[in-house]
């Protein structure tokens, strides 16, 4: 246990001298703050039959805490899942392979270093969100209550998002981009298909529901003898007094549903100990072939499409500069080159799916590569790095939305992606942050359907108005400026 334990403390110690912990932090705070609005600004936190809830500390509590679950196993995955192959970029993997650590002592040691890390940040978030009862409460602050709230429902997320944090990292089909991707769409489905059992009548899905969407809806309904509920900012009617909510209770089977959403991750633990290749340089190897055979028999078969793409013209200027990494890029994966033809006949949003899927490292991979020193010594490059990667990603994104490219929404749409994937892979050097920001944006969008217009960023439902495509388009000029900002700094 000490040896699990150093490994843990270790690891949460690492983490929170990062930068990126206390960026992520300050976002989580600001989220608090605009998911808490003044009442006087037509919108609450909650609403139960388009009644607004009072502001006590249970209805905060409660509210906040089920919406920071929805982050925790958001963007709490892709902050945690680089706890292996920290160790291995490192060569402390090598170091810790030649000590008498068992591999289940190490998995043991990151897991609990993730949740250390993560119960962390969450418990700053219920301080900001008992802040927002001073600040904008109707009545006393009951820590007591915010802390059982807390309790009912954070546990679950943290072990989730931990388990599979280090499950995905020790797996190498899910160690790269396919994990990143196929992670957001693992926890968005176990939280929809839950919600819509329960909301049948199936409580059983409750227990399966790592975010406790489904718990809560559960215990509201058979305690508010409703389904018209509301959590997150949202307009109410004005002229209904506000209701008084007593916050979640242990009864109606709570405590068994979230017990067992606690326990269910935990098994994948084995499974990660399995597949842990305890840094041995020939199962690395080996796992790496496994892991890039089907990849490599797809090459193989385009081989003539890659072939003619490594003639690359001399890089006597910026823009063909940009087309050879764009060329790079597809010679590299080959598959892009299909997904681009394919995208031509999908439907737009799907087409923009594809994209930042396949444009989510162009900026970061040379740091991950460590070539960004001998980048450096091709003229121009280093002073104008941010512009050269912004054009090779707006070549590749482009061909993913050919059948749309008159369309000044769908345009305005993929200069803001394009921009965020280079602006975000050039700050933080890796293509995470891209992918969970755009997926998560990219989801409301999609479940939005044209609700609401402003969040149409690409005219996929053709309600972006020249107003709203200008600041999209502004957004996006203004992120390359940050990053170009920082990348001189």
């Amino acid at each position: 246990m000490n040896r699990i334990a150093a490994i843990a403390v270790a690891d949460a110690r690492i983490r929170f001298r990062r930068t990126s912990t206390v960026v992520v932090f300050l976002l989580l705070s600001g989220i608090a703050y605009l998911w808490v609005p003044d009442p006087s600004t037509g919108r609450a936190l909650m609403q139960i039959n388009h009644s607004r809830v009072l502001y006590n500390s249970a209805a905060i509590a409660m509210a906040t805490a089920l919406l920071g679950t929805l982050f925790i196993g958001l963007a709490g995955f892709y902050v945690v899942s680089n706890a292996v192959r920290r160790d291995a970029q490192s060569r402390v993997g090598a170091i810790i392979a030649a000590t008498p650590l068992h591999s289940g002592e190490y998995i043991a040691g990151k897991f609990l270093g993730n949740a250390l890390f993560l119960s962390t940040f969450f418990c700053g978030f219920m301080l900001v969100s008992m802040a927002m009862v001073v600040v904008r409460g109707e009545a006393p602050l009951e820590p007591l209550t915010f802390i059982k709230q807390y309790l009912l429902l954070a546990p679950p997320p943290i072990l989730f998002v931990s388990a599979l944090a280090i499950l995905f990292e020790c797996v190498p089909w899910l160690s790269g981009r396919f994990g990143d991707v196929a992670y957001f769409f693992v926890f968005m489905m176990s939280m929809a298909l839950a919600t819509a059992a329960v909301m049948n009548g199936l409580n059983w899905g409750a227990y399966f529901d790592p975010s406790g969407m489904a718990t809560v809806i559960a215990q509201n309904m058979a305690m508010l003898h409703t389904k018209s509920i509301s959590i997150g900012a949202s307009a109410f009617d004005a002229h209904k007094p506000p209701l008084v909510y007593p916050g979640l209770s242990i009864g109606h089977g709570f405590l068994a549903q979230r017990l067992v959403s606690m326990l269910v991750p935990l098994p994948l633990l084995l499974l990660a100990r399995a597949s842990f290749h305890r840094f041995d340089p020939a199962r690395v190897r080996v796992a790496a072939k496994a892991e890039r055979r089907w990849l490599a028999r797809l090459n193989a078969l385009l081989k003539p499409i890659a072939r003619p793409l490594m003639t690359m013209p001399a890089a006597r200027s910026l823009p063909l500069a940009a087309v050879a990494d764009a060329q790079l890029t597809v010679a590299l994966l080959p598959p892009i080159a299909i997904a681009a033809v394919v995208s031509i006949a999908l439907p737009l949003p799907i087409a923009f799916l594809a994209m930042a899927v396949s444009i989510a490292d162009i900026a970061s991979r040379d740091a991950g590569a460590n070539t960004t020193t001998l980048l450096y010594a091709a003229p121009r490059l280093r002073e104008h790095f941010v512009a050269w990667k912004f054009m090779s990603t707006a070549i590749i994104a482009i061909a993913f939305v050919l059948r749309h490219a008159l369309s000044p929404a769908c345009l305005a749409g993929t200069l803001l992606t394009v921009a965020a994937a280079t602006a975000l892979g050039t700050i933080s050097g890796n293509a995470k942050t891209f992918i969970v920001l755009f997926l998560s944006f990219w989801y409301i969008v999609i479940n939005d359907r044209g609700a609401t217009p402003a969040l149409d960023f690409a005219g996929f439902y053709g309600k972006a108005t020249p107003a709203i495509m200008l600041t999209y388009a502004g957004i996006g000029a203004a992120l390359l400026a940050i990053a170009t900002l920082i990348r001189r700094r």
